[in-house]
């Protein structure tokens, strides 16, 4: 597994495809000195399997620090943290008007759904994970290797039960109809609606996908991060974006990595929740503890990049009450 999430050449995926920078990368950022904050999180670092840690507060960098070989965090696949880059073209899409709003019924952006085992899905229901799609074990198999599915469109059927249910599938539709839309791939959507207008560096992810694999620096991801802050800049309305961490379902029984628990966490359009202690703080997460977790209160944001930690390896922090300790106590 951490083969998967560590190398952009894993033979588990697809070439990756590129997506082009808006500026040249620095090699490095000012950081303001802040011992107490260094003191712990290096001591997370060496022992978390992190490739990539970055704090910001206030819009100052307080904390910076990345392992060998991780070009800055680009070597390292974010996993499930795509699906909220597909939720954010979601909403630039409903400002330009292509898409009336996340009740839409996907029918009408992919037409091979309007049958009669389709009972009035929505994009809304696609975004939370509402929609009672069914998805194979091949479906993922496909995509993650550069095919699209193996069968048709027109056979995907869904549930009449609306409960949430996990499935990366919802996410790959929502993939289907911004290329319908835009009639250009994934990675040309993202450069031209997120990563030049914010004058991002180099990232790549595989088009097939929507729900998996990009891989992109810790700082790209930062400035995701700081669209929640600032109500999406010129870049989204801040109305989506309001939206996307407040329009939440919370599953009867759903493991998150970061709560380290099955029940009272939270899911808005690929936003998370649940801590008790800190209802504020929301984050993106992928599988392996990537993050991007946010707090509008003390206007702090904190990227973990890297591989699994484990509670189970001698060396790590399997006596921490949580995967995340140190990180908690620096978002506060």
């Amino acid at each position: 597994m951490n083969d998967l999430i560590s190398s952009p050449d894993s033979s588990f995926l697809s070439k990756a495809t590129k997506i082009s920078a808006g500026y040249e990368a620095q090699a490095t950022a000012e950081v303001r000195d802040d011992f107490s904050v260094s003191k712990d999180l290096d001591v997370w670092f060496d022992r978390s399997q992190t490739k990539a840690l970055l704090v910001q507060k206030d819009g100052e960098i307080i904390y910076q620090r990345y392992s060998s070989g991780a070009d800055f965090g680009r070597n390292v696949n974010g996993l499930s943290m795509a699906k909220n880059i597909v939720a954010l073209l979601i909403g630039i899409a409903i400002d330009e008007g292509k898409i009336g709003s996340e009740y839409d019924l996907i029918e009408h952006h992919i037409p091979e759904l309007n049958h009669e085992d389709n009972p009035g899905i929505t994009i809304r229901d696609l975004l939370q994970h509402t929609s009672g799609v069914t998805s194979a074990l091949s479906d993922l198999q496909s995509t993650m290797t550069g095919k699209w599915l193996e069968r048709d469109l027109s056979e995907i059927t869904f549930q009449k039960d609306a409960s949430f249910k996990y499935d990366n599938l919802n996410y790959y539709l929502l993939n289907i109809l911004l290329q319908n839309l835009y009639q250009e791939p994934l990675s040309s959507i993202i450069e031209d609606k997120l990563w030049k207008p914010l004058g991002l560096s180099e990232a790549s992810i595989i088009n097939t996908t929507g729900y998996c694999c990009m891989f992109a620096t810790a700082d790209a991801w930062l400035a995701i991060g700081d669209l929640y802050l600032n109500g999406g800049g010129k870049i989204i309305s801040p109305n989506w974006i309001e939206k996307m961490v407040e329009d939440k379902v919370m599953p009867e029984w759903f493991f998150v990595q970061a709560t380290g628990k099955s029940t009272n966490n939270t899911y808005g359009y690929h936003v998370y929740g649940g801590l008790p202690d800190l209802p504020k703080v929301f984050w993106l997460e992928g599988m392996g503890l990537q993050l991007v977790m946010i707090n509008p209160d003390t206007n702090t944001i904190i990227v973990r990049l890297g591989g699994i930690p484990s509670k189970f390896s001698l060396k790590s922090n399997r006596y921490d009450s949580s995967l995340i300790d140190p990180l908690l106590k620096i978002i506060r």
